[in-house]
């Protein structure tokens, strides 16, 4: 069997993707890939950190390239292959994607991705609605889906007043100000409204962080793990508007607890918010609901909904509860991802 080399960036914040390389390693089955974490103003790099992804290319049998170092580097993945290395580019979010970035960068970076779709041997995505967005921008449509999986957890209590949570780094992809717009507008019931992540955009976080006041909530800043578990069970609803998004692994943690999740409509959110929907149990709905972004009103219209009507927020808690047996877990992920790296 080929020697597999997992190509990743170092952690420099908690992020769902570090979280999700991290756990596929912990559940590979057999022996697990050597992982080579690389530093570097990823994705676009600098000259050393290219220096050291040319370096961990050399040489290799197989290379599992997350696609925050290795997507926008058609170039050097070429080089690589054409030294033999067969090129599996993990994608966990297309790089054009991502919030904040000017029209010409956006530009620049999905012209790069595609040629390193092309390029690569193969291709793997986090979820089903990434794997159908790329082959339509990139024309290739043997891309997999491998979406996370998530560890079991215990059910969370309900609270009075209700909490509310969001998990994500800081910064116009997360959407908190949408979040904030829309608490504003439901200051005639009772909650709490708990933040958590690390800075992403520090112009963003400034407007972010001045507009906490007026609702009285608290950001966390970034949690570790034990920390993160105790805010998910503090937390009576989940909240995830982010305006891009390929699965939001967030929503799938919130869900194993019992923790019903509002989602941006149309975007991988959605998929993650039913994907434990296909078990018996969980057949009478969805454990949250799915907002679209552009209709003003929509997500603050969402919230008094769940606010003001305490069967809704039992159905909703119920949902989730049941939803936990359908979702899926790590070890379950971990194989599907080594089965398309052995078949490379």
């Amino acid at each position: 069997m080929p020697h597999l080399t997992f190509v990743v960036p170092r952690p420099a914040a908690p992020s769902g993707g570090h979280r999700y390389n991290a756990a596929v390693v912990a559940d590979w089955p057999g022996s697990p890939p050597s992982v080579v974490e690389l530093d570097g103003p990823w994705p676009l790099g600098d000259r050393d950190s290219l220096q050291q992804l040319r370096a961990a290319l050399v040489g290799c049998e197989v290379a599992l390239v997350d696609g925050l170092v290795g997507a926008a580097h058609p170039d050097e993945l070429a080089d690589a292959a054409r030294s033999g290395t067969r090129i599996v580019l993990l994608i966990h979010l297309p790089l054009a994607q991502e919030g904040g970035l000017s029209e010409p960068l956006r530009a620049e970076l999905a012209r790069r991705e595609g040629r390193s779709v092309r390029e690569a041997w193969r291709v793997v995505t986090t979820s089903a609605t990434a794997a159908r967005q790329l082959a339509t921008d990139c024309g290739r449509d043997d891309i997999v889906a491998v979406p996370p999986g998530v560890s079991p957890a215990p059910l969370a209590e309900p609270h009075d007043p209700p909490g509310i949570l969001q998990v994500g780094s800081i910064g116009p992809r997360k959407n908190q100000l949408a979040t904030i717009d829309a608490l504003a507008g439901c200051r005639d019931f009772a909650w709490t409204m708990t933040f958590a992540g690390p800075v992403a955009d520090e112009a963003y976080a400034r407007r972010f962080r001045s507009a906490l006041d007026a609702i009285g909530a608290t950001w966390t800043g970034p949690l570790a793990d034990s920390e993160l578990a105790t805010a998910y069970a503090d937390a009576d609803l989940m909240l995830h508007p982010a305006e891009a998004e390929t699965w939001g692994m967030v929503v799938t943690e919130a869900l194993a607890r019992g923790v019903p999740v509002i989602v941006a409509a149309g975007t991988g959110a959605v998929e993650a918010l039913g994907s434990g929907t296909h078990s018996r149990e969980a057949s009478a709905g969805l454990p949250g609901e799915a907002v679209p972004l552009d209709q003003p009103g929509a997500l603050s219209a969402a919230l008094r909904g769940w606010l003001a009507d305490p069967l809704r927020r039992a159905q909703w808690r119920t949902n989730a509860s049941n939803a936990r047996t359908g979702l899926r877990r790590w070890p379950m992920a971990a194989g599907e991802l080594a089965h398309v790296v052995r078949s490379a």
